[in-house]
């Protein structure tokens, strides 16, 4: 009789580092291209880490579109190679 095979119990870390890696690129990715396009101050926070690069116009949307573009790349890997196991 041929018994199912079960995943292993655990990957907890696995989904913490996923959803980590996941809440990052919202913040710092799409709610900073949401408050560069309505000019918000109350999300300054997520466009700090972009200040010191002094771009303007369109420009200023590429760093976070590369952030959420490549966190969501990452989590899609990490995801990936969880299910796999």
């Amino acid at each position: 009789m041929a018994r199912p095979e079960q995943k292993p119990a655990g990957g907890a870390a696995r989904r913490f580092a996923i959803n980590l890696i996941g809440v990052v690129g919202l913040v710092y990715g799409g709610l900073a291209i949401v408050g560069y396009l309505f000019q918000s101050a109350i999300l300054d926070f997520t466009q700090a880490p972009y200040r010191w690069l002094q771009l303007e116009g369109a420009a200023r949307l590429l760093p976070p579109a590369m952030v959420l573009v490549v966190c969501l790349f990452v989590a899609y890997l990490l995801e990936r190679g969880a299910d796999s196991e």
